[in-house]
């Protein structure tokens, strides 16, 4: 498995309150790490519109909205470094929010994207979905993501949810180097979503394998499995219980019937979630174990 590692970090910016709560999280995970931030604002092109019935019209944002932009963003890298020690870039772009996004993501070859989320529900959270989980399905690298909600800084307990899904483990690595940049304690969630008795002693020897791979990692963790109908349900209200302040998920996390209804797995946990959620991509083919990376 690649290693989890965090040299350059990605804020979108709309300068809304969830927006500048992303930036303390990132400021302080760049802090911990020693690495850069990218602050990024987006100017999404309403009046692209206009291109569709004028082809040859094209219409760019006014430059004295730009100018504004661009001072904001250096006033709030200038505020970071006071508070923080951390450099920033400061990155301004016209088009769609997602699409600039993941671009200014690759082309800055970014390792983490740290973003807010004023979580949507309903109609437009199935149909449609957020720039978030938008961006948190088609990012290479991880992403973290924050709402309102959340007004405390830091990651001391780390939630680690484990399905029976063939990547789920694959998180493990990233989680325990977390751990150890911000002394948190990790806690192991089986979600088991089945009743075979068969494949429920399958599953635990899953759980009891981690745990011992994170006590050789010399770390501290808690494992439960919980049984349910939801997956989603199951590691929100874990997470309550514990007071976590971080949940690692992987994106392709299993779909069960009832989630499906309202969404995948990740995409519930990232509209909905009251604490901050890292989504990691799912490596594919032949990958060395997470037990070969330490």
């Amino acid at each position: 498995m690649n290693s989890f590692k965090i040299g350059k970090i990605l804020i979108p910016i709309d300068f809304s309150e969830t927006s500048l709560l992303a930036i303390e999280h990132a400021a302080y995970i760049a802090q911990s790490f020693q690495a850069e931030l990218v602050l990024l604002h987006v100017v999404e092109k309403h009046w692209e519109k206009f291109s569709i019935v004028v082809p040859e019209m094209r219409i760019n944002a006014p430059e004295g909205i730009i100018n504004a932009i661009e001072k904001r963003l250096e006033d709030i890298a200038k505020s970071i470094f006071l508070n923080y020690g951390v450099k920033s870039n400061c990155i301004t772009a016209n088009g769609t929010i997602f699409s600039e996004i993941i671009s200014v993501s690759r082309e800055q070859n970014v390792d983490l994207i740290v973003m807010g989320t004023h979580g949507i529900s309903g109609f437009v959270e199935f149909f449609i979905g957020s720039n978030a989980y938008k961006v948190v399905t088609s990012s290479e690298c991880p992403v973290l993501t924050v709402q309102t909600h959340i007004t405390k800084i830091g990651f001391k307990n780390i939630l680690l949810p484990i399905d029976n899904s063939i990547h789920s483990r694959q998180k493990l690595n990233s989680a325990i180097i977390m751990a150890r940049h911000f002394s948190s304690q990790l806690h192991v969630v089986g979600l088991a979503d089945f009743d075979d008795e068969k494949e429920l002693n399958k599953f635990e020897i899953k759980i009891e394998q981690i745990e011992e791979y994170i006590h050789k990692c010399n770390l501290s963790c808690t494992t439960r499995i919980v049984k349910g109908n939801n997956q989603a349900i199951m590691t929100a209200e874990r997470a309550e219980a514990l007071g976590a302040d971080l949940i690692i998920i992987m994106t392709d996390q299993e779909e069960n019937i009832s989630g499906r209804l309202l969404g995948t797995y990740a995409q519930q946990i990232v509209n909905h979630s009251k604490i901050p959620v890292m989504s990691i991509q799912p490596i594919f083919g032949n990958v060395p174990s997470w037990t070969d990376n330490g």
